[in-house]
């Protein structure tokens, strides 16, 4: 029985890399690719902390895009069956369907925001070995650092896992609280709310905020 979970789950994570390899984009969906997550998430937009001042960097500036949000929106997918609520005064960054397949959204002023993406994988794709052998691998990278805090995180027949990177052994230039999970139709869903890590722990309710109103079902 051992021997036929581990060759589950190494087929799992053959299937994840063959989706790496195959999807341009797929480095930054899956959490990897942090020069691509950054190039997304700040748009290009650097009107303050620019290069040598020590500052944040990819800070959404008003005089960009506007102010945002004029109250606390709730959004509901129109492909898959989930929700999630974005604070007043927050704004989507760059193209994207808030109701659609992926988005961002960032606070303008900050390096706060949150960005999601999903995709369906094949049927035959092993979930649960994926979700069990991810969730340990981040329960031991948590002992070196890389995470201050790892969870399950189900919600019905939805499976995953939460990280909350370290400031200083996480993804790079952004710290990040991410659910990845998957549902009873094999698709994988990312849900990252970050910032700069010299901000996050003044955005950090805020962010943990939008993670937890993300709610599957109509």
């Amino acid at each position: 029985m051992r021997k036929l979970s581990l060759i589950i789950v190494i087929l799992g994570v053959a299937g994840l890399l063959a989706l790496l390899l195959a999807a341009p984009q797929a480095p930054a969906q899956w959490g990897y690719g942090v020069d691509a997550a950054r190039k997304a998430m700040g748009q290009g937009k650097q009107e303050s902390g620019k290069s040598g001042d020590g500052g944040p960097h990819n800070v959404a500036g008003e005089d960009v895009g506007g102010k945002g949000l004029a109250s606390t929106t709730t959004f509901k997918n129109k492909v898959r069956p989930f929700s999630y609520t974005i604070p007043a005064g927050w704004r989507q960054e760059g193209g994207g369907d808030p109701t659609g397949e992926r988005a961002q959204f960032m606070k303008p002023g900050t390096t706060a925001g949150f960005t999601f993406h999903f995709t369906q994988l094949v049927p035959s794709f092993p979930r649960q070995a994926s979700v069990d052998a991810s969730f340990k691998q981040a329960k031991e990278e948590m002992s070196i650092g890389k995470y201050i805090s790892v969870k399950r995180r189900d919600q019905g027949q939805v499976i995953g896992w939460e990280t909350i990177e370290s400031p200083t052994k996480g993804s790079g230039g952004f710290q990040r609280i991410q659910w990845q999970c998957y549902d009873a139709q094999n698709y994988y869903y990312s849900f990252i709310a970050h910032s700069d890590p010299r901000q996050f722990e003044q955005h950090r309710a805020a962010l943990q905020g939008i993670i937890n109103s993300i709610t599957f079902g109509r």
